[in-house]
């Protein structure tokens, strides 16, 4: 047979000088083994990085959901509803007298039972978390927003309290009591924490700040709840509270917490120590004397001069003249007297000229003027009632009410700002001017009083204020009142973002990301009303 092209039985063919092979044509060529041994080792590579994989996701899920656990890091908040609305349209109603206050005081006594634990000893509000972990956080919302109650109680309003906004009769007492105990329980789970001493390695203990408002609710509500408790519940507060009153603390406003422990603990549960811890008590006040500069306002480091002397400082010097009239009467009484009068020059309806830190703090910016009306009753409140209303009106018209707590930041919640030491609770200091108008009884002429007019609604002004270094300038046409910091450059700082990549990585490494924003706190030339830095 001849070869031909497309014949297939190739054994036939003659092909000169090449070697005739023969194949058997039934026979198909074997796989190679190597062919095998490569797919099977592509399809166990495959399932050996699949099974890695699920162990990878499996682990940083636990990881992530262990850190949110413990951080509670940016929970969401509902936004503004029904209940912001009500509570709004209450304030607006000019009317309504003391309505407005009293619907405030509703919506904040509902959002810490809403968010409370079921021994009402730790309040989780929503938002974003400070590094000081989740119990501080719940500490914090408890501690914060107690003294609020504490004053109506002291006030002589009722006990009970129906509120509007859920239809409920609520025991004020049994909700500070309740909460008081299981937060000093050793065996309760909702047990607030030993306080510790201060070290190098971790600062002063958060507990110790927090103490101070425990400590005042308890004097407040001394007839109602203390006077009743069991000795052994007495003995778990004062184990509790007894280290708070160590005068060890930074040389700053937090010098002033253990003097306001060791104050009440003295009338509370006084003993044989109870003089010497006076003594030690008037020592820290002598020292902290130290940083006061002019006007009622004091340094505050490593800051310096900015609004804690507001909402912290003469805070608590008010208190301590509550708590003990005698204390260093006359430089107290003259201290606060000052700051209110300054601050009634810092207060806007248009706003306030907001600089520095903890800015979320805003609401209780009139705390110096409310004070030096409580530390002089003499004093006609027309003033002291016109700052805290405009005050609140301002904010609340601007989304400062945000699932039954203050907002995360100078209007709505804004982290930019929010400084890594504060968490969903933290902001609950903005009370603090209710908790001091709550101390009016509500026949008191501070509540039936005409409010009076602000200085910037009277007249311009310029002050001069050398050992501050500002100048402080209201215009009375426009409402602006601009603070200047003299030794500042000419010009406005600019603030860092807080981005998505900040967002994880925080969740990632168990501390926050939030920028500093140091420089635009507190590095611009002017601070102003009208354009304040936290709507850059």
């Amino acid at each position: 047979m001849e070869c031909q092209a497309g014949v297939v039985q190739w054994e036939n063919c003659n092909f000169p000088n090449i070697e005739r092979i023969r194949i058997p044509a039934q026979i198909s060529p074997p796989r190679s083994n190597a062919r095998l041994t490569s797919a099977h080792w592509r399809r166990s590579r495959v399932l050996l990085a699949s099974a890695l994989l699920a162990i990878v996701s499996v682990c940083a899920g636990a990881l992530l959901w262990s850190r949110v656990l413990h951080l509670g890091f940016n929970s969401e908040c509902a936004m503004p509803g029904q209940q912001e609305r009500l509570v709004i349209s209450r304030f607006r109603d000019s009317a309504a007298g003391t309505r407005g206050y009293n619907a405030l005081f509703d919506y904040f006594l509902t959002g810490f039972r809403t968010h409370a634990s079921r021994g009402g000893a730790q309040i989780h509000y929503c938002g974003a978390a400070s590094d000081a972990g989740l119990r501080i956080n719940a500490l914090e919302g408890f501690a914060r927003t107690a003294p609020l109650f504490a004053a109506w109680l002291y006030s002589g309003r009722p006990a009970r309290f129906h509120s509007e906004l859920t239809g409920e009769d609520v025991d004020l007492i049994a909700v500070l009591k309740n909460g008081i105990l299981a937060g000093v329980d050793r065996d309760s789970p909702e047990y607030w924490g030993d306080i510790t001493a201060a070290n190098q390695r971790t600062g002063a203990d958060q507990r110790s700040v927090e103490a101070a408002d425990i400590a005042r609710t308890l004097w407040l509500t001394k007839p109602l709840i203390w006077d009743r408790l069991q000795l052994g519940e007495r003995q778990k507060i004062l184990r509790w509270l007894a280290p708070a009153g160590r005068f060890e603390s930074p040389r700053n406003n937090w010098a002033l917490f253990p003097i306001v422990v060791t104050l009440v603990l003295a009338q509370l549960a006084p003993d044989d120590l109870t003089g010497a811890r006076m003594t030690g008590a008037r020592e820290q006040f002598a020292e902290y004397r130290r940083l006061y500069r002019e006007s009622g306002w004091f340094d505050d480091p490593p800051n310096g001069v900015d609004f804690y002397n507001t909402w912290a400082i003469s805070y608590e010097l008010c208190w301590i003249n509550q708590l003990a009239p005698h204390f260093d009467r006359d430089f107290i009484t003259s201290a606060v007297a000052s700051s209110g009068r300054l601050t009634e020059h810092l207060i806007s309806p248009r706003g306030i000229p907001i600089m520095g830190r903890s800015i979320c703090y805003r609401t209780a910016v009139s705390v110096p003027v409310l004070a030096a009306q409580l530390v002089n009753p003499a004093n006609e409140p027309a003033h002291a009632r016109r700052a805290l209303d405009v005050v609140w009106s301002h904010f609340l018209s601007r989304g400062a009410l945000r699932d039954g707590a203050l907002s995360q930041g100078y209007y709505e919640p804004d982290l930019r700002f929010l400084d890594r030491y504060s968490g969903p609770g933290s902001c609950q200091w903005g009370l603090r001017s209710l908790t001091l108008g709550f101390l009016f009884a509500a026949d008191a002429p501070f509540w039936r009083v005409q409010p009076g007019r602000l200085p910037v609604e009277e007249r311009d002004y310029q002050i001069e204020l050398p050992l501050l270094g500002w100048r402080v300038t209201g215009e009375q046409r426009t409402g602006d009142i601009t603070i200047e910091i003299l030794a500042n450059e000419t010009g406005r700082r600019a603030p860092e973002q807080y981005t998505w990549t900040d967002r994880v990585t925080e969740l990632l490494t168990h501390q926050s990301r939030r920028p500093h924003n140091h420089e635009v706190k507190y590095e611009s030339r002017t601070y102003s009303v009208i354009q304040p830095f936290p709507l850059d």
